[in-house]
C-alpha cells in the first residue's frame, strides 16, 4: 500500500511540474553566504553560488572573475546559470582590503657613544604585507656634545594609511 501511494506521489508530482508553464521566473539564482571582505594577501574562498528551476536544483558556473587578493580593491566574481532558454547572472563584490600596519625592526648599530664622539643612525628594516613604498618619518635628535639619553622614533605609514612605530634609544656618556 505504501508503495502504491509512494508511486501516485511521484507520478502526480512529474504531472504537476509539467503542467507549470515556462517562465523565466521560475529560475531562482542566489549567492552562497561567504566571507567577502579579506585582508590583502590572504586566500580567499569562493563560496559560490545555488540556483533551481521550480524544484530541480541547478548549479552556477563562474563566468568571469578578476580577483586578486594580493592588490587592495574592489573584484567581482559572475556567476551564470542557463536552463531551457533562459538565462540568469548573479555578481558577488569582493572587497580586499590593507588593515595590517608594517612590522619595524631595528638596524643593529652602536647607540652608546662617548661625548663629541659621532653617532651614526643605523635605520630600520620595514616588511609591509603589500610590498608596497611606504613613508618613514624620523622624529629626534641626539646632541652628541650633552651627556643623556636620547629617543630617536620612526614613524612609519603605508600607502593605505596603516601606521606603526618604534624608538631607538641613545646614550651620550660622559667619560671621567
Amino acid at each position: 500500500m505504501k508503495k502504491i501511494v509512494l508511486l501516485i506521489a511521484v507520478i502526480l508530482l512529474i504531472t504537476l511540474t509539467g503542467c507549470f508553464e515556462q517562465s523565466e521566473d521560475k529560475l531562482i539564482i542566489g549567492l552562497n553566504p561567504g566571507v567577502d571582505t579579506i585582508e590583502v594577501g590572504d586566500t580567499f574562498i569562493d563560496n559560490g553560488a545555488h540556483a533551481n528551476y521550480v524544484f530541480k536544483t541547478l548549479y552556477p558556473t563562474v563566468e568571469s572573475s578578476d580577483v586578486n587578493t594580493d592588490q587592495v580593491g574592489v573584484y567581482s566574481i559572475i556567476y551564470e546559470i542557463s536552463y531551457l532558454e533562459f538565462s540568469k547572472t548573479i555578481t558577488r563584490i569582493v572587497t580586499v582590503i590593507d588593515e595590517t600596519p608594517a612590522v619595524l625592526t631595528l638596524n643593529p648599530g652602536v647607540d652608546t657613544v662617548v661625548i663629541g664622539h659621532d653617532w651614526i643612525d643605523a635605520g630600520i628594516q620595514v616588511e609591509d604585507n603589500t610590498n608596497h613604498d611606504v613613508s618613514i618619518t624620523v622624529i629626534g635628535e641626539v646632541d652628541i656634545n650633552i651627556a643623556g639619553e636620547y629617543l630617536i622614533t620612526y614613524l612609519v605609514t603605508d600607502e593605505n594609511g596603516n601606521a606603526s612605530s618604534i624608538i631607538r634609544y641613545v646614550t651620550i656618556i660622559e667619560l671621567n
